[in-house]
């Protein structure tokens, strides 16, 4: 994995959801991610 900053940026990522039918399909999900972890000294 590299090492990167977070922008606070909204990221997407597809899950698979199953409706009340039982069929199942893909959903976008946007979520912003937490605040950038502070490198320990």
């Amino acid at each position: 994995m590299s090492k990167h900053e977070t922008t606070g940026a909204p990221v997407c990522r597809w899950v698979a959801v199953t409706d009340a039918s039982g069929r199942t399909h893909m959903e976008a999900r946007w979520s912003v991610p937490a605040a950038a972890h502070t490198a320990a000294a």
